[in-house]
């Protein structure tokens, strides 16, 4: 990258040297289907059934032989039907019809379904009769979902790594698993500094304001499974943060912080972290968010993450939560937020040299192309900006300018978890 200033980081090479210095955990649990939503998935689930187990029909209708219909004048006999599991039994005779409904097994000897809006049928469907088009266009397995075709036996259907959506708990429900080997969550102490913050409900002191950030960490951890302490507000005093450092550090995977892991007097953390244990990374070249601290305390990770709410919530879901799910054993596919092309709607201009997220809104403009609109203000104080922003746009750290209609990155923040 160009015009990367001296001492810092880039989000990139800080998550490549994160990944391989932070190891994965190894513990795993057998969890029920219904409790695996979001959690990492540890284990390859493998196909125990061919899905569809039998040959079955796409659509409702009439199955028949295809070589009969090159010959077939007249009124079809119907001699049976095949429901979902209610099959026809026996195989189908020569020159006839077996009523079938959608899913249902195909009978033996049929190799076509012509649907039931393609035929002409009595009162009680025991004759049909079918259009010499619609005989002339109907080909040979149409309509027919043969068995195997969505997954075949043996297949993996889930590779270990993957972070359980209902769409992948619902294909293992589809193969007959009750339960699956998912990651333990890991448990994070938590808790905000900042002698100027007060706790939600609590009277303000002079020049104070309420504690956000601890709800942004909290909300984030929670969506990725972790298991939470909250620690609540501790004084910006270094006899009181190294007592709830070293104790929180002896019984958690993970302590998260914001503030104090700046330059200033008042900033006390890093110190704190160096004091008990060792600092392996601080200060990343990104905005909002540089003062980003990694840190151990024995076998703890710490993460500071900066003082101003939407720079925690940034470099929350970009750093901090990548880096966790890796230790749960995410893929590194599924551990960073996916990025869509789409075109800018604004003019923007900035200094290079670090990599940079505008709230963004995707909207729609006059030629009905959706394009992203930044928000006024580039400020990390102002929280109510991730409120009304729907994604982020990321300006990579050599580029210093955005004009309309240029193509730009765009990170759906429901994606972002």
């Amino acid at each position: 990258m160009q015009n990367i200033k001296p001492g810092l980081t880039t989000l990139s090479d800080a998550l490549e040297i994160a990944f391989k210095e932070v190891g994965q955990r190894t513990d795993v649990e057998e969890r029920p289907l219904s409790e695996c939503f979001g959690a990492v998935l540890r284990a390859d689930v493998i196909a125990k059934v061919n899905v569809p187990s039998v040959d079955n029909s796409a659509m409702d209708g009439y199955a028949l032989r295809f070589v009969d219909l090159a010959d077939l004048e007249g009124p079809v006999d119907v001699v049976g039907s095949s429901m979902a599991g209610h099959p026809f039994d026996g195989e189908i005779p020569t020159g006839k019809a077996v009523r079938i409904a959608t899913g249902a097994a195909i009978p033996k000897g049929a190799d076509c379904v012509i649907i039931q809006e393609n035929v002409t049928a009595n009162d009680d469907e025991t004759i049909i009769e079918i259009n010499p088009d619609v005989i002339a266009r109907t080909k040979r397995d149409q309509n027919i979902r043969r068995a195997g075709e969505d997954i075949k036996k043996g297949a993996v259907v889930l590779a270990a790594g993957s972070v359980l959506r209902p769409q992948d708990v619902a294909i293992a429900a589809g193969q007959g698993c009750q339960t699956l080997m998912v990651s333990k969550p890991i448990s994070v102490a938590v808790f905000s500094t900042g002698d100027e913050l007060a706790k939600p409900g609590d009277p303000l002191p002079p020049g104070g304001i309420y504690d956000s950030n601890r709800f942004a960490m909290i909300g984030m951890l929670k969506n990725i499974g972790c298991t939470v302490t909250d620690l609540g507000l501790l004084a910006d005093d270094f006899d009181v943060l190294k007592a709830a450092l070293g104790k929180a550090a002896k019984s958690h995977d993970v302590i998260m912080t914001s503030g104090g892991v700046s330059v200033g007097r008042a900033d006390l953390l890093k110190p704190v972290v160096d004091q008990l244990g060792e600092i392996h990374a601080w200060k990343l070249a990104i905005k909002p968010g540089k003062p980003l601290m990694r840190g151990k305390i024995g076998d703890c990770l710490v993460l500071g993450l900066p003082g101003n709410p939407v720079a925690v919530l940034v470099a929350g879901l970009l750093f901090a939560v990548p880096l966790l799910r890796h230790m749960m054993g995410a893929d590194r596919a599924q551990s960073e937020p996916a990025r869509m092309p789409v075109r800018a709607g604004f003019d923007f201009k900035r200094g290079t040299g670090r990599r940079e997220w505008l709230r963004a809104q995707l909207v729609q403009n006059d030629d009905g192309e959706h394009v992203a609109m930044a928000f006024n203000s580039t400020s990390s104080g102002m929280l109510s900006s991730m409120v009304w922003a729907d994604g982020l746009i990321e300006v990579p750290e050599d580029c210093g300018q955005i004009s309309v209609g240029d193509d730009v990155l765009y990170l759906p923040l429901r994606g972002l978890q």
